[in-house]
């Protein structure tokens, strides 16, 4: 069996599958057609899409993709008949419907099992006045998950940044100028609408963090009386 995930993979998927004789699943996760539509509706133009990522390689690929595999793995119903629907190739009699999941012993109250100090001190380093209230979001620097609108929207708010602070969690970095233009553009405009409202010691952005860290990060927030937000204009799950 070869599984497949992304469009890339697919399109070797696909070579591997027909060489070999090996019967092909595939796991998209996003979807070039869906992605396009996006952005198209936010402004961007056509031909600028086309050239930064190559959006018609990328759905001709997932089209023979959908033609040549035997299973596709989907999240929701909802992306099965609305996302995959939009593409010429795709049979729903082959798709199944798996939806994600998490290990939920993970989680617990904050009562439970103390937050280490090394998590606790990653936030707090960035506040001047760390008891406070903590409103908390993690994501992706990306432009859908509407981090920025977040801190314009706790910016603007004289009651909020007066009785809470905010963390913003979002994916690693070392260098801004080292990741990719999309996610550069999503975090400098972080710090310039952080710096636009003046929240230096409310607002926390670390550079680093690791997966059991998560788990901590939301007991630290229950712990301070605070809450988590999910700003995203779009949720594919």
């Amino acid at each position: 069996l070869i599984h497949s995930h992304y469009a890339d993979a697919g399109y070797v998927g696909v070579q591997l599958s027909q060489l070999l004789g090996i019967a092909l699943v595939h796991t998209g996760h996003s979807l070039g057609r869906c992605k396009r539509q996006r952005l198209l509706a936010l402004g961007r133009s056509a031909q600028t899409l086309e050239r930064q990522y190559n959006f018609s390689r990328r759905i001709a690929a997932e089209e023979e993709v959908l033609a040549h595999a035997s299973l596709v793995v989907t999240s929701t119903q909802q992306e099965s008949s609305e996302q995959y629907g939009l593409y010429d190739s795709y049979q729903g009699a082959r798709a199944v419907v798996i939806p994600p999941g998490t290990d939920t012993s993970r989680f617990m109250p904050p009562g439970r099992m103390p937050v280490e100090p090394r998590v606790t001190a990653m936030i707090d380093r960035f506040l001047a006045q760390p008891r406070k209230p903590l409103v908390l979001a993690i994501a992706r620097p990306e432009m859908r998950k509407n981090l920025v609108r977040l801190v314009a929207a706790f910016g603007g708010s004289p009651r909020l940044r007066e009785m809470a602070n905010l963390a913003i969690v979002a994916g690693q970095r070392e260098d801004i100028r080292a990741l990719d233009e999309d996610q550069a553009k999503v975090l400098t405009e972080l710090l310039l609408e952080v710096d636009r409202h003046d929240l230096w010691g409310r607002v926390a952005l670390p550079k680093q963090h690791c997966g059991d860290d998560v788990p901590q990060l939301y007991r630290l927030a229950a712990s301070r009386r605070g809450v988590f937000v999910n700003a995203a204009l779009t949720e594919p799950f």
